[in-house]
């Protein structure tokens, strides 16, 4: 409308312009100069208007979109839950006050065994096999914001390893009940996928496949403050069959009861939680002391008492930013007498890792005991890192001289993937 009434001006100062004579014609030619050139920034002011208000308008529908979405996620999540992935895949609620982490490990490994005796004795034995050393899941978190609960499923067995509840005391200190790991010592509490080796080598009986440690059933003190943790455990006595299953047992009245101390020179509690030590990683030492007695009657076929049977364990844990250390000794002391496999015992073992750049390691382990009939086990091995403990390649030899007449070499090589 704009332009024809400006077109319409024009026209009429132009047709006034023709009666006024020629000596206007400059005056009227310098005003319809003036006036087209008013009717091209109008035009040009139009086009610009018409392209913000489009914009406005997708920029208006945008918004609109972004807002439907974001009620949408924040209605599934229900009052600001949180998800994610931290140290496991963890849901929720924003207060921190309940929650659930889910943790994975798969183990699969191939090994090779050679038994090599003494001529006459019995024939040689050579095998090699696929297996799953480890599957299982695990489940922890809060209830209320005051209680905790860890469960570990495993696959392999079918059984359930531990399902325990605990609660805080205050001031450090938190009970546990249920089925949980005994602090026997720093290496049966390290997890299995935080492990600097593949088989838990223990003289005289060569477990080829899962890690061998204590599940008791029964009760826990905890405390843990800046640089001193302790526990203190009663659980079932459990028969030597079964040591490490937390099957049901008879409850009557015989049990274990477990101290456990430790101290830390220095470091952090949680890099202690893996025996490597990554290049340019912190430096740290831990130094622990354990003691078990056992308080039960005889059992059936084992030919002593086990009552009054008692442990002691000392240990160390160093970490130096790229090689790592780990020192045990035992004493073990049957107070019936026995010798041999049942009776009293010394054990030492060695056990150092070494980074050859960031993704492979190095590392051997050694254990003696002196009631062997042989020597002692010696294992080599080659950790490749792919995404630290959750994906890994090990590869391990193993040669085990502790049973008379007898030398056994194991070659494995296993896939890790730990979520």
């Amino acid at each position: 409308m704009s332009h024809l009434y400006l077109l319409g001006v024009a026209t009429l100062t132009l047709t006034s312009a023709g009666f006024a004579g020629s000596d206007t014609n400059a005056d009227l030619q310098a005003r319809l100069e003036a006036a087209e050139t008013r009717i091209n920034e109008l035009s040009v002011a139009t086009n610009n208007n018409w392209l913000n208000d489009t914009r406005s308008d997708e920029i208006r529908s945008l918004v609109h979109d972004v807002l439907a979405d974001a009620d949408t996620r924040a209605s599934l999540q229900g009052s600001g839950s949180t998800a994610g992935y931290n140290g496991g895949f963890t849901v929720g609620s924003a207060d921190g006050n309940w929650s659930l982490t889910m943790n994975g490990l798969l183990q699969t490994s191939w090994s090779n065994v050679d038994v090599d005796v003494s001529p006459g004795v019995v024939a040689d034995t050579d095998g090699w096999g696929f297996n799953n050393p480890n599957s299982w899941m695990n489940f922890s978190g809060t209830i209320a914001g005051d209680y905790s609960y860890d469960v570990r499923y495993n696959w392999d067995t079918s059984t359930t390893e531990w399902a325990n509840g605990s609660f805080d005391l205050g001031d450090g200190w938190g009970m546990t009940m249920g089925t949980f790991k005994v602090a026997t010592n720093r290496e049966d509490m390290i997890d299995d996928q935080n492990q600097l080796n593949l088989l838990n080598q223990v003289t005289g009986t060569l477990i080829a496949g899962a890690r061998a440690y204590t599940v008791g059933n029964g009760i826990q003190l905890g405390y843990s403050g800046d640089d001193m943790r302790f526990w203190a455990s009663l659980t079932n006595f459990r028969p030597a069959a079964a040591p490490f299953s937390p099957g049901p047992v008879v409850n009557d009245s015989q049990n274990n009861v477990n101290l456990r101390l430790e101290y830390m020179v220095e470091g952090t509690w949680s890099q202690f939680d893996q025996f490597t030590s990554a290049n340019g990683s912190a430096s740290g030492t831990l130094v622990g002391i354990s003691y078990n007695t056992v308080s039960a009657n005889s059992v059936a076929g084992a030919g002593n008492d086990t009552d009054g049977d008692n442990t002691l364990t000392v240990d160390a844990q160093l970490q130096f930013g790229g090689s790592n250390l780990y020192v045990s000794y035992t004493d073990f002391s049957d107070d019936d007498g026995a010798v041999g496999a049942t009776g009293d015992f010394d054990e030492t073992q060695i056990m150092y890792g070494m980074y050859l750049d960031d993704e492979w390691e190095v590392y051997a382990r050694w254990i003696d005991r002196d009631t062997n009939t042989g020597d002692n086990v010696l294992s080599i091995g080659l950790n490749n890192y792919w995404a630290g403990q959750n994906a890994r390649w090990t590869t391990e030899i193993t040669w085990d001289d502790t049973v008379l007449n007898n030398d056994t070499t194991i070659i494995s090589s296993q896939l890790q993937f730990y979520f």
